[in-house]
């Protein structure tokens, strides 16, 4: 006998609590319905990461729950920087951060995922609070864009995008008289010197122009179009 899946201890947990109330009536019957529908989710390490990036970059953009995002996007990164190290140990950008950090690699691995064990755990820390300005989720979303073009595949459509609409916000990162800079500031004038708020529409609005010229990248849809 295989053992149980997470799906199956959920359902059979769950059916005995709900019994009671899925009767023969309109919202028994859907939820009956519903427990019975199972959806198989698979993936590569390499499709997750992409995933769960283009969520974060969307999400983002539409300037929702800034934990929400650095969930996504530290996993995302955390993946692609595994997937560099497989390829090439210490050629990963996250190495490169924790050399030129100065600290030892624990304590500059604690200081970089901080946030995301933090949004993970609770067993040892219940009653701990977080504060992170919420801007630190462009640099990590940044860096993990730059360890998905270590892999040496294509960049999705968002992806690219999001470099773009990072280098106008920050010009100041890569030099003002770089080319990369130069035009990604001509594609978005002035979007260093906007409040977060209207930084962020922008970014959805040029996110849009994108999508809707270029699709969305090398990534197929999971559902359909939808």
């Amino acid at each position: 006998m295989p053992p149980p899946t997470l799906l199956s201890l959920t359902v059979s947990s769950t059916w005995r609590l709900i019994r009671p109330i899925a009767s023969d009536t309109p919202y028994g019957r859907q939820l009956t319905s519903s427990l019975g529908h199972r959806m198989q989710v698979k993936c590569t390490k390499f499709e997750a990461a992409f995933r769960q990036l283009d969520e974060a970059i969307m999400l983002l953009f539409a300037d929702h729950d800034p934990l929400a995002i650095r969930t996504l996007a530290a996993a995302s990164h955390g993946l692609f920087a595994d997937l560099v190290e497989h390829k090439e140990p210490n050629g990963s950008w996250r190495s490169h951060l924790i050399q030129d950090s100065g600290l030892s690699k624990k304590d500059a691995l604690a200081a970089l995922n901080s946030a995301q064990n933090y949004l993970k755990h609770a067993d040892r820390d219940p009653n701990a609070e977080l504060c992170f300005d919420e801007q630190e989720n462009d640099h990590v979303i940044f860096v993990a864009t730059l360890e998905a073009g270590e892999l040496g595949g294509p960049l999705t459509s968002f992806m690219q995008a999001f470099q773009i609409w990072y280098f106008a916000c920050y010009p100041e990162k890569l030099g003002n008289e770089t080319d990369v800079v130069k035009k990604s500031r001509t594609l978005l004038p002035g979007l260093e010197k906007l409040p977060r708020e209207q930084r962020l529409s922008a970014g959805l609005a040029f996110l849009e122009s994108v999508r809707e010229k270029y699709g969305d990248g090398p990534l197929k849809k999971r559902r359909h179009g939808k």
